[in-house]
């Protein structure tokens, strides 16, 4: 990436970052049902294929595999773990659907648990309990709002699609240690791309030249906010990084009241409130902000 100047890195970036994530699900819905999902998501990643057939020639690196199964789980899961985030999207509005999808870094707590032995504590309980009631609060305020036809699906997508990004998430930080992250970005497009595919082809609908732009909005925006969210890592807590990313759903929130005319009810607000404020706190991340340890010296 260029340089930039020293007062952007860090928290501008994440902020960025996470505004972008919020555009490529906003982009997303302005296509919902036009398009079907596999072909969405088969768009998102081609884009990001294409991005990485220029970035590696451009660079003069190579894709690095240590560990090929590892590497294949990391984008079997990510893939999978989209398309059921754009099914999410499809069948609720883009504010719940993106705070459910944000709730993997408690999923990723707990898949830690099970497969890299990591301790539980009490942060986790009650962080896991205030997630699991604030999405409650946020599904049955969506289907209190009219959409009970197709909410079920959705918000199961949604939770679904958490579970597979905490798995993927878990995998990445497995790879981190001998894979580049454009390796590991490389899985991500590649193997969603094989995994939304069939989607595609089995509910293929017509392309009109209105549907281009939103779907190079889904590509484009997936690519510069993983880019930005990677790079503004570098200089930043993992305590900043994990705080940014409850920021998508409101922005998310945001862009489809504006843009799209999706009602915003009362009890969403609060569940959105209780939702990102258990996965703070679970994973640890406002307990360690508040500590006496983390405040800066008089």
């Amino acid at each position: 990436m260029p340089s930039i100047p020293e007062r952007l890195r860090g928290s501008p970036l994440l902020i960025f970052s996470s505004f972008m994530f919020a555009v490529m699900a906003f982009c997303a819905r302005t296509v919902a049902g036009r398009l079907s999902v596999g072909q969405v998501v088969c768009a998102r990643f081609a884009i990001g294929l294409v991005f990485l057939a220029l970035y590696f020639p451009l660079t003069g690196t190579r894709p690095r595999m240590g560990r090929p199964g590892l590497w294949a789980l990391r984008g079997i899961f990510g893939g999978g773990s989209v398309y059921f985030y754009f099914v999410a999207i499809d069948r609720l509005a883009v504010g719940p659907a993106t705070l459910l999808n944000n709730c993997w870094p408690i999923c990723a707590a707990i898949l830690g648990i099970f497969i890299l032995g990591e301790q539980v504590n009490g942060y986790l309980a009650t962080g896991l309990m205030a997630t699991t009631v604030g999405a409650g609060l946020v599904i049955w305020s969506t289907v209190q709002g009219g959409l009970a036809l197709t909410s079920g699906v959705g918000a199961w997508a949604g939770a679904f699609s958490a579970v597979l990004s905490g798995a993927a998430v878990i995998t990445l930080r497995a790879l981190r240690g001998d894979t580049d992250s454009a390796s590991i970005f490389l899985s991500f497009c590649f193997f969603g791309l094989l995994f939304g595919l069939p989607f595609a082809v089995q509910d293929w609908r017509p392309l009109s030249a209105d549907m281009v732009l939103p779907l190079l909005g889904v590509g484009l925006a997936s690519v510069v906010a993983q880019m930005f969210f990677t790079y503004a890592m570098g200089y930043v807590t993992a305590a900043a990084g994990g705080i940014s990313n409850q920021l998508t759903p409101a922005f998310s929130w945001l862009l489809g009241a504006l843009f799209l005319g999706e009602p915003i009810q009362p009890l969403s607000v609060v569940g959105s409130l209780v939702c990102m404020g258990g996965v703070l706190w679970g994973t640890g991340l406002v307990p360690r902000l508040l500590s006496p340890a983390s405040r800066p010296s008089p």
